[in-house]
């Protein structure tokens, strides 16, 4: 990975290390107790000097964000994450299907993996990349119940889920999404092909049977420009 050509120009690459590395603490994506990677594993990953992850490294102790131990390494302190304030709202699920159906699927191979949840269900892993024009739009994390991905594995593994589960005539009783702000990380700007650090939407999804049981749920990352929320409220007062 290049870091130089993922940078903002106007900012000292040690401070994007840490800001990046500050945004993962922050936002809970690195948890109490979680070991960083080492300064050998950061410098070649990043193909930067060693002196600029030890200069990240030293701001986020001074923070109070992580503390070092001699000979185990350095991990995340326990630290105050922001509370949200969420704005409740309501959409209909054909709203998502006319997003999608502007969209084309990128899917790599080897992305696929089977996963046991705690319940002892079975689901299908994908990562992908959803591209509109020929560019990237978003880069999505998927988990598919095994039961329903061997309705069409072939299907599923090359076009977009959500679209499949329409038209396989899937049950879906409730459907959520959270929308949040990230930032994007160092594999993420690459996917994407957007500047580290830049703002991203961060969409948590999730599709449930009659049962109430989780059938879908995808992780889906926008870079900032090119996402908007166009939002009607009914007045009736």
């Amino acid at each position: 990975m290049n870091l130089q050509a993922m940078r903002r120009q106007a900012v000292p690459l040690h401070a994007e290390v840490a800001e990046v590395l500050r945004h993962q603490i922050m936002s809970g994506d690195l948890a109490p107790g979680a070991r960083l990677p080492a300064l050998r594993e950061l410098t070649e990953e990043l193909g930067v000097a060693r002196m600029t992850v030890v200069q990240a490294m030293n701001t986020l102790e001074d923070e109070g964000l992580i503390e070092k131990h001699s000979g185990r390494g350095t991990f995340v302190r326990e630290v105050q994450i922001p509370s949200r304030v969420a704005l409740q709202m309501k959409a209909d699920l054909s709203e998502i299907h006319a997003m999608v159906e502007q969209l084309e699927v990128s899917v790599r191979k080897g992305d696929i993996t089977i996963e046991k949840s705690k319940d002892g269900r079975y689901f299908r892993s994908m990562r992908r990349i959803h591209a509109r024009g020929g560019k990237p739009f978003c880069q999505v994390d998927i988990q598919l119940d095994d039961d329903v991905y061997e309705q069409a594995p072939d299907r599923f593994t090359q076009e977009i889920v959500v679209a499949v589960l329409r038209d396989l005539g899937i049950d879906v009783e409730r459907a959520r999404q959270n929308i949040t702000i990230a930032y994007a990380d160092f594999n993420l700007a690459k996917a994407l092909g957007i500047k580290v650090n830049s703002a991203v939407f961060k969409v948590l999804r999730e599709f449930f049977d009659a049962e109430g049981k989780l059938i879908y749920s995808a992780k889906l990352y926008y870079p900032g420009d090119l996402l908007e929320l166009d939002i009607e409220f009914a007045t009736g007062i």
